[in-house]
């Protein structure tokens, strides 16, 4: 199985097919991706579930069945499958043995393949697979409860339940000395954007000169079709975020100091090597910065946990859900909620010392 990138004439980014093993397009994945791509689906998005659905087509060859012999048993295997993906089954000893997927990484896998099988229900290349039960909640209760009444509701009975975790944060000590172990204005305009924006890589790479307003020390985060460096951005609704002047100011230096001119693009974040300087950085580039970064200064962080930093400061700092949830751009402030709103032991010590100081008093 392999997943193959094809351009396409009249679009301005990349599609992707799954090929088997032959070579040849498997071709209800073909027209589900361009239904996926018809429906407004950003690219990334299309390549991960062609990537979910080669593993999918992987286990279905592994068993020597075709999409006419699933049955709930076999989606069932899948989901064992996932979690230790094995051609034959051996028994070596009675050791618990770690799954080799998360169960959050298992379950986007099944709701990408899910979406396929309904896709296919609905179009009539598939019989559809009962995988849902009844469900009541007893225990919570919507603010749309009272039009529902409790009626039962459908759930993925294949889904694993996922254990929650606190997002892993920096202290602010720790985000200063990566700031200041990097090197190139550069990097450390884009470090910061990160950690001081809450920005995402694709988002902090897409942008372009237009997109930063000086004079209101305001970034435009702005969804373009394509970019020339492959990067995009995961919700396709425009946004506004404010900085600080400092940032803004960091910002000028680096287009005095270090960005090219007369470039045939207005990236904002170039290549500045030599034998590829002024070419739009791409993500390769960010992910070799941060294990430079990791090196230096001894404290091991990704991409992402600047932005968690960055939105968790905010929650302790008493900011709404929904201003940090436009901020960061989540599609659902609930999706904020569940990711952030979560009190850590220390959370819990220092309210309760806050408690005890306001009784002294």
């Amino acid at each position: 199985m392999k997943v193959q990138k094809v351009v396409v004439e009249e679009k301005s980014y990349p599609l992707y097919i799954l090929l088997d093993k032959n070579f040849e397009v498997i071709e209800p994945v073909k027209r589900y991706i361009k239904y996926l791509d018809n429906t407004g689906k950003a690219p990334n998005t299309i390549k991960t579930y062609c990537y979910h659905l080669k593993l999918f087509y992987e286990f279905m060859s592994q068993r020597g069945i075709g999409l006419e012999d699933l049955e709930f048993e076999e989606m069932s295997n899948f989901l064992g499958w996932l979690r230790n993906p094995t051609g034959e089954v051996k028994v070596i000893d009675l050791q618990p043995k770690k799954a080799k997927r998360e169960e959050t990484s298992v379950n986007a896998i099944l709701n990408a393949v899910t979406s396929f099988l309904e896709y296919l229900n609905r179009t009539g290349d598939f019989k559809a697979i009962d995988m849902t039960k009844e469900a009541r909640g007893r225990n919570f209760k919507g603010f749309l409860h009272h039009i529902s009444k409790g009626k039962s509701y459908q759930k993925n009975i294949l889904r694993l339940r996922v254990k929650k975790k606190l997002v892993q944060v920096l202290e602010l000590e720790q985000v200063k000395a990566i700031i200041d172990a990097c090197h190139t204005k550069r990097d450390k305009l884009l470090i910061m954007l990160m950690y001081e924006g809450g920005l995402r890589v694709g988002e902090v790479l897409s942008l372009r000169i237009e997109d930063i307003s000086t004079w209101d020390n305001q970034i435009n985060i702005t969804p373009r079709d394509h970019n020339e460096n492959g990067a995009y951005i995961k919700l396709r609704k425009e946004r506004t975020i404010d900085v600080s002047k400092e940032l803004m100011a960091l910002y000028t230096d680096y287009l005095v100091h270090e960005y090219g001119e007369d470039l045939e693009h207005d990236y904002i974040f170039i290549n500045l090597k030599e034998s590829y300087f002024g070419q739009p950085l791409k993500y390769q580039s960010v992910l070799d910065l941060i294990r430079r970064l990791v090196k230096r200064t001894g404290i091991t962080f990704t991409a992402h946990m600047l932005r968690h930093t960055h939105a968790t400061e905010l929650i302790r700092s008493g900011w709404d859900a929904a201003y940090v949830q436009k901020r960061l751009g989540h599609a659902h402030v609930q999706t904020t909620l569940d990711t952030y709103v979560h009190l850590s032991d220390q959370d819990m010590k220092n309210e309760y010392k806050a408690y005890l100081q306001g009784r002294e008093t």
